[in-house]
Order: C-alpha cells, then structure tokens, then sequence
C-alpha cells in the first residue's frame, strides 16, 4: 500500500474518492473518523493509499482531473 493523497479537507477527500472509485481503483482511507472527531485540528490528515501495483494509474489519474479544475 502506497500513499497517493492526503489532506485534511474533506471536500478533497471526497473528489480523490470519487475519481479513484470511477476508475474502479480499490483504495483505503486512513485516519477519516480520527481527523472528523477531532475537528479543526488539523495535525491528523485523512490519508488515502492505493494497492503498489496502482500507485503509478492513481496519481496519474489525480494530476490529470487537478489540471482540469
């Protein structure tokens, strides 16, 4: 498992879900209750981390939608 994204914001977690999901690669997120129940501290960032043979696809798949905004 490989780290593709992090923040603490959860709009962009939502968007990096929804792209990732869309192209049908699995992922994980890390740490989402933890960073929802502590609230403005932002000293835990919700990670999200793809399977090491998807690493290259995902964050392939995140650059290009990111250049679209």
């Amino acid at each position: 498992m490989k780290l593709v994204f992090k923040s603490n914001n959860l709009v962009e977690i939502s968007w990096v879900k929804h792209i990732l999901g869309s192209n049908d690669i699995e992922f994980f997120v890390l740490d989402e209750l933890m960073s929802i129940n502590e609230g403005n501290i932002s000293a835990i960032p919700i990670r999200i981390l793809v399977k090491d043979n998807f690493v290259d696809k995902a964050k392939s798949l995140l650059n290009n939608e990111l250049k679209k905004l």
